[in-house]
């Protein structure tokens, strides 16, 4: 079928805007890998370029072995971001799935009452202060807070509502239990949406900032984020402890922010078709 100038038109303008921001997004973020890359004393003389003047691994040596407070801050990043992830993506697994169910009692109150969450919090300050009464210093009170996500529940109900209720219904025959029909049944058949939610809370997690600067003291438990937040507003501080060394400043933070990013940005490539599946299946109610 030939295609009609209206969707000639469309595609072109289509495709313009996609590479139009494809480059907003990646050339600036090309500019920061070439910094981190560069020599500071040639960084500080010739300012951004596509590609280093003086190539130099000076600030990435200087993150991983002047201080071990680098390879602490990623190693709590991996416990929050783990830990986080499979507390969150469970907990909101096991409130979608009943209320997936058109049988349930109270299934009506019990969604009005998560949505309503969404639109309305106590504010900061209740929420602080109950957060820390329990979790004093501690990656608990990121990750145990955060454990049930409204949003993500309402993506898993949708896509599990897109299940045939034959299957359930063949498996109570056999005398299967609620809990086994969602391990055996629902949850091979719903990757796409668990990958989905658990790739969101991944990145929710391992960027998280906020939650450590209000609930974390101990600078041995600061998780990566948080670390580049401190490095931006002050690398010297942060490395008063290396003495006479000569601290690459300005690399050594655009080299901190792609610590930080990479690893989200290589695992999505990997999850990409679960994300796009589990996106339009589980937001589409039927």
């Amino acid at each position: 079928m030939k295609p009609t100038k209206g969707r000639i038109a469309f595609n072109i303008f289509n495709y313009t805007a996609l590479v139009v921001l494809s480059l907003i997004f990646v050339v600036p973020y090309i500019y920061i890998i070439s910094a981190s890359l560069s020599d500071e004393i040639a960084f500080v003389k010739n300012g951004f370029t596509f590609l280093p003047v003086k190539w130099s691994l000076e600030a990435y040596h200087f993150l991983l072995t002047t201080d071990d407070q680098m390879l602490r801050s990623i190693g709590n990043s991996l416990i929050l971001t783990i830990g986080g992830t499979l507390v969150t993506t469970a907990v909101s697994m096991l409130y979608a799935y009943p209320l997936s169910k058109k049988y349930l009692r109270g299934r009506k109150f019990f969604s009005i009452y998560m949505i309503f969450t969404m639109l309305f919090s106590g504010g900061l300050v209740p929420y602080y202060l109950t957060v820390s009464e329990f979790f004093d210093d501690s990656l608990l009170a990121i990750i145990i807070p955060g454990a049930m996500a409204p949003y993500y529940a309402i993506l898993m109900r949708n896509y599990f509502m897109s299940i045939p209720s034959g299957l359930e219904e063949a498996a109570k025959i056999d005398g299967a239990t609620d809990f086994q029909i969602l391990r055996k049944i629902y949850i091979p058949l719903s990757l796409p949406v668990i990958v989905t939610v658990a790739l969101f809370a991944a990145v929710s997690n391992w960027n998280n900032f906020v939650g450590p600067m209000l609930f974390i003291t101990s600078r041995d438990k600061y998780p990566l984020q948080y670390l580049i937040q401190q490095l931006l507003d002050d690398v010297s501080g942060i490395y008063a402890s290396a003495g006479n060394v000569i601290i690459p400043q300005q690399t050594l933070q655009y080299a901190a922010v792609i610590l930080g990013s990479m690893p989200m940005i290589l695992l999505y490539p990997f999850l990409q078709k679960f994300y796009i599946n589990g996106m339009v299946m589980g937001g589409v109610k039927e």
